[in-house]
């Protein structure tokens, strides 16, 4: 299922809103183009079905097609990836660190803990709660070419070891990204190797059907096709 695809899309300024979870990973202003989803189910052959249960599926995975707004005035290079990378890395990070942040709120309420005594944390306790809750930003970005467009494809598994989207970016022009989320949500404990191969290849697959076109409109920068 899904949403149909736009025509045009205008980028005035007015055009972008706030991304809402689970996009809100580095709160960028956004144009939403499309969503669909689709599930993995276990195998007839699956060792489980033989029990007269419920057999949830392996993950429900939702895809969002979206445009987003370079922050702080940027101007990035469409073919650039490097550059794009770059851009990427030092938003996370930002995103994650910076006051207010996911991770600074996780510290400062942390170091801020009281004992049941109400005396301060120790060290310790300090450590083993930072260690288990910090976010981390994407690891690594792998670079893909498909109909001239050029990707960075990069997970978004902030919990380390619990991935929670597969993240497919382009610069489609110097302050707009075109971005596609892959969420996952898991619906039992199976092994993600039953599943994870098929999905990435899936993903690819989609990705590498989008094709665009830039065209001088009236109000309007760029027109979209899937």
């Amino acid at each position: 299922m899904g949403t149909p695809d736009p025509d045009q899309v205008n980028l005035d300024a007015g055009a972008f809103t706030p991304t809402e979870a689970p996009n809100a990973r580095a709160n960028h202003q956004a144009i939403w183009l499309g969503i669909s989803n689709w599930i993995y189910h276990l195998p007839r052959w699956h060792s489980s079905r033989i029990f007269p249960v419920p057999h949830p599926p392996y993950a429900v995975i939702t895809a969002h097609w979206q445009l987003e707004r370079v922050k702080h005035d940027i101007q990035l290079k469409p073919d650039d990836m490097a550059m794009l990378e770059d851009y990427l890395r030092h938003d996370y990070v930002a995103y994650l660190e910076s006051e207010g942040g996911p991770n600074w709120k996780l510290r400062d309420e942390t170091y801020k803990g009281k004992t049941i005594s109400g005396a301060p944390l120790p060290q310790y306790q300090i450590d083993d709660i930072l260690a288990a809750h910090l976010k981390s930003p994407p690891s690594s970005y792998e670079p893909l070419i498909s109909n001239g467009m050029h990707w960075l494809r990069y997970l978004w598994d902030p919990m380390q070891g619990m991935p929670n989207t597969l993240i497919y970016t382009t610069t489609l022009l110097p302050d707009v990204l075109l971005t596609v989320d892959f969420h996952i949500a898991r619906m039992n404990s199976e092994p993600w190797e039953d599943w994870w191969d098929l999905f990435m290849e899936d993903c690819e697959i989609l990705v590498k059907t989008i094709t665009c076109q830039r065209k001088e409109l009236p109000s309007a920068g760029v027109a979209v096709s899937e």
